[in-house]
């Protein structure tokens, strides 16, 4: 069993910005980023969690991406709906938001 690093569980509980991984090498950000990413997915924390797995150099979850990109357009939230739309390779209705509310 991998252990948890104590840093991944300080950006879970403050957030992917608010902790400074520069005294780390490469590979260990890439593994802190993907322990805080997994630990904030179960968490209910999809923003973030999402955040930290990029930031990992790991593979964003389509249908996830997509379900938040839904919500966002649901709530108003047309910018973030529309990154979101782009990552997951949406074009067409990622123009369309672009188009009708940005």
């Amino acid at each position: 069993m991998v252990e948890i690093h104590p840093i991944a569980k300080i950006m879970a509980e403050k957030g992917v910005d608010n902790v400074d991984l520069s005294m780390f090498d490469e590979s260990q950000r890439c593994e802190i980023y993907s322990q805080a990413a997994d630990i904030l997915l179960r968490l209910n924390k999809p923003e973030q969690g999402l955040i930290a797995l990029e930031r990992a150099g790991r593979e964003l979850p389509y249908e996830q991406l997509k379900k938040i990109a839904d919500n966002k357009i649901m709530l108003g939230q047309h910018r973030e709906a529309y990154d979101l739309l782009v990552k997951t390779g949406q074009t067409e209705l990622a123009e369309f938001v672009k188009a009708n509310f940005l």
